[in-house]
């Protein structure tokens, strides 16, 4: 494991102690790409990436369509807890598993602390393109975007099957034809 791997689990350990509400976390880019994880057993990572998928899919297309603008954060309750998914930057997205009793003020302000944390480990990493850059949501100053090579490489990353994504797509009532038409 990487070292910077490792400070970001460390990162995700210490919002899950200080924050119990939150049962599991991980940092997803985008593309399903797990770059590190603090799961408990039971949940498989190559899950927590294709959910990560459909929901971007599902939340960019919603706000793009209804709210106008970019996705930040979508939250998603069930009736046994909750999914939380925030951006860090364009690119990486938090997602957690929040309980169902959960103290959600206490959870956001917890989160936005380490949002900022996350962010800054990304950006030192260098994990970005040189020619591109973006607004970043939490710093408001301007940060490059991704390098999906890099991230792959330097973390040793493991992408979720083919048949993966698609099922958890298909299940959550995606047709892939429309994923293909609005990246064209």
């Amino acid at each position: 494991m990487v070292a910077s791997s490792k400070e970001i689990r460390k990162i995700l350990k210490d919002l899950q102690a200080s924050t119990p509400d939150i049962e599991a976390s991980a940092l997803v880019s985008i593309d399903g790409a797990i770059i590190a994880s603090e799961l408990p057993p039971e949940i498989e990572e190559t899950k927590i990436s294709a959910v990560t998928i459909a929901m971007v899919f599902l939340g960019e297309k919603s706000t793009k369509n209804l709210a106008g603008g970019e996705l930040k954060q979508m939250y998603v309750k069930g009736e046994n807890g909750h999914i939380l998914l925030t951006s860090i930057g364009k690119k990486i997205m938090f997602i957690g598993k929040i309980r169902e009793n959960a103290k959600m003020r206490s959870v956001f302000l917890n989160l936005k602390k380490t949002e900022e944390k996350l962010a800054e480990i990304a950006k030192r990493e260098a994990l970005y393109d040189k020619d591109s850059f973006s607004d970043d949501y939490f710093s408001n100053k301007k940060t490059k975007n991704l390098d999906r090579n890099a991230l792959l490489k330097k973390y040793k990353i493991k992408l979720p099957s083919d048949e993966m994504i698609l099922k958890i797509l298909e299940n959550s009532g995606i047709n892939y034809k429309d994923i293909r038409r609005s990246k064209q």
